[in-house]
């Protein structure tokens, strides 16, 4: 046996070793798995085109791509996602550029595990072609939403840093490579408002392989680097978002002061309904009748699933409505602090939804064809679609919505398993990775206090995080050794 970082060697330097040591009697082996697990995500990526371009839109969609194309703001969203499609849409329009590239973006970050560890397993091939076959990919891809696209970006980000730290030592590569992940988990962070949790875990990944490097002062020298790191997130992001709001048609008001306010709202009258006897003693003294409109109403319409019962009952919202934000800022935060258990009992309710999606049809777990309003569509030149290829695709979805390929637990589980095997190897291109599965489990984590709807789409990135986690240790899977370690 020889060392496993013989002196003198850094330890970003032995993956360039074992990547020349693995040219020996098993190179020709490699190079046809490596080409069939290539092969397999590019058929993928095509099959998802032919079958579905030029892309789903939603009712949001429709908005999002008429906010990008006019450069207005009419809604809440993120005015950075109606920006990328509007310059999609500026080259090409419509979405068809769009959902191409953003499915390439994840499909070549996929093929980039190829190179990215020193050898290819024939498991790889399998999973890539499972993972193709998904309506998880094969379909949601293209579908437009900025769920989707965030989840490309934070899986690319986070396969980025695992490049820079894996050949570390070249400067010029490690630059770009770090200059790349970086635009990608700011871009992250602005298609989701929770989305910073990706930033935060991959500067902590950062952080952690800058200290293993270092015998004195590590873990200051880390500290140094995962701050810092995080601290440029940050920076990029309000930079990105200050660059692309539109000069016209801003929507008046705070979008996380009414985003707040719905928040707030809804698990007001969520502990009202599971507990008539809650005191809402702010909004009693400053819109008594709005109160017992909600005492009287909230437990007949509110409901775990989502806000939309209750947005929809129109005395019940027009009551609310009429509640100062102040009166309703003070008995939410009384509900927290003077009554976590029933605040408790609530979220519990509505992250089960979004959670586990105990009826799933209910938690609209696709979108096909075309949607939106005539105005807005009008506008695009675009028409409502519906036909006989979308029924056929909605059936090939449904096939597989009993099975745990839909299920956000199977995948937390599969996550959580990745993570534990990566944590086990610890190399340096598996700690970016280790990464991804916290953050995909700490953002799906997040939606325990801030979920007001059980849509299947919202916990996307842990499903795919889940998915590309598979993929990475089915390429080189933790119990094949190098020939280097075997001391060949």
């Amino acid at each position: 046996m020889i060392s496993p970082i013989p002196e003198g060697v850094r330890p970003e330097g032995v993956w360039a070793m074992a990547g020349e040591v693995g040219g020996g009697m098993g190179a020709g082996r490699w190079r046809v798995t490596r080409s069939a697990y290539l092969a397999a995500l590019a058929a993928g990526w095509a099959a998802m085109l032919v079958i579905n371009l030029p892309g789903h839109l939603s009712v949001d969609s429709v908005l999002e791509l008429y906010e990008g194309r006019f450069r207005v703001r009419q809604s809440w969203a993120p005015s950075f996602y109606a920006w990328v499609l509007g310059a999609f849409d500026g080259i090409r329009r419509g979405t068809g550029l769009y959902v191409a590239a953003s499915g390439l973006l994840l499909f070549a970050t996929l093929a980039s595990f190829a190179w990215l560890r020193t050898r290819v397993s024939r498991w790889a091939v399998i999973a890539a072609v499972l993972f193709s076959l998904s309506p998880l990919v094969l379909i949601y891809q293209a579908i437009v939403w900025k769920d989707v696209l965030f989840a490309n970006a934070a899986v690319a980000g986070m396969a980025s840093l695992a490049w820079a730290l894996r050949d570390w030592e070249g400067r010029r590569a490690r630059w770009l490579r770090l200059g790349a992940a970086l635009a990608l988990f700011a871009a992250a962070a602005l298609l989701r408002q929770n989305g910073i949790v990706v930033g935060v875990a991959a500067a902590a990944a950062l952080g952690w392989a800058r200290a293993r490097t270092q015998v004195d002062g590590r873990w200051r020298r880390g500290l140094v680097w995962g701050l810092g790191a995080l601290a440029a997130i940050v920076a990029v992001s309000h930079g990105l978002n200050l660059a692309t709001q539109p000069r016209q048609g801003v929507v008046a008001g705070d979008g996380m002061a009414e985003g707040m306010r719905v928040l707030q709202t809804y698990d007001l009258l969520g502990a009202v309904a599971l507990d008539p006897a809650f005191p809402l003693t702010a909004v009693s003294r400053a819109a008594p009748e709005a109160a017992a409109t909600v005492r009287r109403l909230a437990p007949r319409y509110w409901s775990a699933e989502r806000t939309d019962f209750t947005d929809a009952q129109p005395e019940l919202a027009e009551a609310v409505a009429a509640v100062p934000a102040a009166a309703l800022a003070a008995d939410w935060r009384a509900l927290i602090l003077q009554h976590p258990g029933l605040y408790l009992r609530e979220r519990s309710a509505v992250f089960a939804w979004v959670f586990l999606t105990p009826r799933i049809d209910r938690c609209l777990p696709i979108c096909l064809g075309v949607q939106g309003s005539r105005e807005h569509l009008a506008a695009l030149g675009l028409s409502r679609r519906w036909s006989g290829h979308e029924s056929r695709l909605l059936a090939y979805n449904d096939a597989f919505t009993p099975t745990p390929a839909y299920s956000h637990l199977a995948y937390a589980l599969l996550a959580l398993g990745v993570g534990l095997v990566l944590l086990l190897r610890r190399d340096p291109a598996d700690l970016p990775m280790i990464a991804l599965m916290a953050s995909a489990l700490g953002f799906a984590a997040s939606f325990f206090a801030i979920s007001i709807a059980c849509d299947y789409r919202y916990l996307y990135f842990l499903d795919l995080a889940a998915m590309a986690g598979l993929i990475y240790v089915a390429v080189d899977p933790p119990d094949r050794r190098s020939t280097l370690e075997q001391g060949v």
